[in-house]
């Protein structure tokens, strides 16, 4: 009878993993990278440089992406920062544009609402993550691909 190095649970016989948490049988923890984490992708030095740029694309909404364009053409990392936040910006203005146009009925305002709150506190976790100096995808904008 075998146990797991990791969390202690039973492991069946022949198990490759953990059924519990995953941990390789014998081995380290699996490691499992996110796809929307890309952090890795951009150098260090660049991301030094270009973090206030960056950070003015979640802060100063379209006028702050206006201003990442122009002034950090050349930073990987702040055009990074800036489409994502031109996604949520768009995502956003749909959102209100929908609530406007439906606003006699009583669910979609609400939802709207709802939505608008939800965008707001994505746009704070990104811009904490531009503070780490991190390139991830935010939630809830992963699945938008279109300005890839």
């Amino acid at each position: 009878m075998a146990f797991c190095s990791n969390c202690g649970k039973e492991l069946p016989e022949g198990a490759n993993v953990c059924p519990g948490c995953g941990t390789a049988v014998g081995g380290a923890p699996a490691v499992v990278e996110a796809d929307w984490d890309h952090t890795e992708e951009f150098d260090a030095q660049d991301i030094s440089d270009n973090k206030v740029y960056a950070l003015s694309a979640y802060l100063f909404s379209f006028l702050g992406i206006l201003l990442c364009h122009l002034l950090a053409k050349s930073s990987d990392y702040a055009q990074f920062h800036a489409r994502e936040a031109l996604k949520i910006d768009v995502v956003t203005v749909v959102v209100y544009l929908l609530s406007c146009l439906l606003c006699w009925t009583c669910i979609v305002p609400v939802a709207g609402i709802i939505l608008i709150v939800i965008l707001f506190v994505v746009r704070i976790i990104a811009f904490v993550q531009v503070c780490k100096g991190q390139a991830k995808e935010p939630w809830l904008i992963r699945s938008i691909k279109a300005l890839q």
